[in-house]
């Protein structure tokens, strides 16, 4: 079982841990592991607390990730949720997500239905009852840092996170304040430890600050942010919200900020924004999936005329984290159905496609 921790106990932990193994007693890590063979939650990033799974003895020697970019589920996904069930939009995907520890995403947009829009072309809102469909789909968390999480204000991130925490979905990147917005959320995997935090660089939307909520900046704290949850946890993994729309290419100041958070100790790092894939590549010992694309998206054949098919290609990345060893990404290649506006397994030919745009779909060839 995955138990999602607060950075409190995660420090505790340590430094218990580090107490008991200097006396060589064994006993106090024993009685905090779990098994890591279902996902729970334990915890928030703000440190509330809830039940714990009984001990095992079981330890995890490495952690699967399955990792998706853009969850867009307003508009015409709203409709087919409302008309086919809230899994509707994942259902042909789901057996992509077998085997792995831990599933997380990049929420694009806001679960409510009050508030007023803010100025700008787009903006994106499903009724909050419809987060109950990230839930069954799997996914353990959802990052928020995004320009479109505030799109209705304060009420609407709000409502958002109280529609994901029914759901009894984990989330990150955005809160209530800015302590909230650039906590880590902290998961435990049988004897191991990983750190989530998000940020965005797009704009469009309210830094935290302060006691203002908002979504956590791509900025020096979200580096702080990092280098302090590399001193808590195993691995740190970071979903950030940056580049150029529809551009295949990271821009300069993408991959500097990429860099820059796997020096402050970042193990990994996922884009999403621009809406296509981009080509993933090694940074030192870290890992960096420049860009996701779509997941779910309301792509019709108006758009494959007029934007093309790489809006349409996506991937699962299946992440591995193990001890003493560089993470490792292979992917699942997936299209988004011009004819069901959702994401199904990518036939040979489009697989081929979708490996041009990534790089390669798997980090052992290179």
């Amino acid at each position: 079982m995955i138990r999602l921790l607060s950075a409190a106990t995660i420090l505790l932990f340590a430094l218990v841990t580090a107490t008991a193994c200097a006396s060589g007693d064994d006993g106090v890590g024993a009685s905090v592991s779990t098994s890591s063979a279902t996902p729970a939650a334990v915890g928030t990033a703000a440190g509330a607390p809830a039940e714990t799974a009984e001990p095992t003895a079981t330890e995890t020697p490495s952690i699967m990730i399955a990792a998706v970019g853009e969850i867009m589920l307003a508009r015409d996904v709203t409709d087919q949720m409302a008309s086919n069930g809230v899994l509707s939009p994942f259902e042909r995907i789901l057996p992509l997500f077998a085997g792995a520890d831990l599933v997380i995403g990049n929420m694009e947009g806001t679960f409510t239905e009050r508030g007023e829009p803010l100025e700008k072309e787009y903006t994106f809102r499903t009724p909050p009852a419809f987060a109950e469909g990230i839930a069954r789909a799997g996914f353990d968390a959802v990052s928020l840092a995004n320009n479109h999480s505030y799109d209705f204000g304060t009420i609407g991130l709000l409502d958002t996170t109280d529609a994901l925490d029914a759901a009894g979905v984990p989330h990150f990147g955005a809160g209530a304040d800015e302590r909230s917005a650039y906590a880590p959320l902290f998961f435990r995997v049988g004897s191991q430890t990983v750190a989530l935090l998000g940020s965005d660089a797009i704009g469009e939307t309210r830094a935290a600050l302060g006691a203002e909520p908002g979504v956590a900046w791509a900025d020096d704290r979200a580096v702080s942010a990092v280098a302090t949850a590399a001193l808590e946890a195993d691995y740190v993994v970071v979903m950030v919200h940056a580049g150029t729309e529809y551009s295949g290419t990271p821009t300069v100041e993408q991959a500097r900020f990429a860099r820059a958070l796997i020096d402050a100790g970042a193990d990994v790092v996922i884009g999403s924004h621009p809406h296509v894939l981009q080509p993933w590549e090694r940074y030192g010992d870290g890992l960096i999936l420049h860009s996701l694309g779509n997941f779910v998206f309301d792509l019709d054949a108006d758009d494959l005329a007029t934007l093309g098919v790489m809006p349409f290609q996506s991937a699962v990345a299946r992440i591995t984290l193990s001890p003493n060893a560089p993470p490792r990404v292979s992917f699942s290649p997936v299209m988004i159905d011009v004819d069901e506006n959702r994401p199904r397994p990518a036939t040979a030919e489009e697989a081929a496609g979708i490996s041009r745009a990534l790089g390669g779909l798997d980090s052992g060839a290179r």
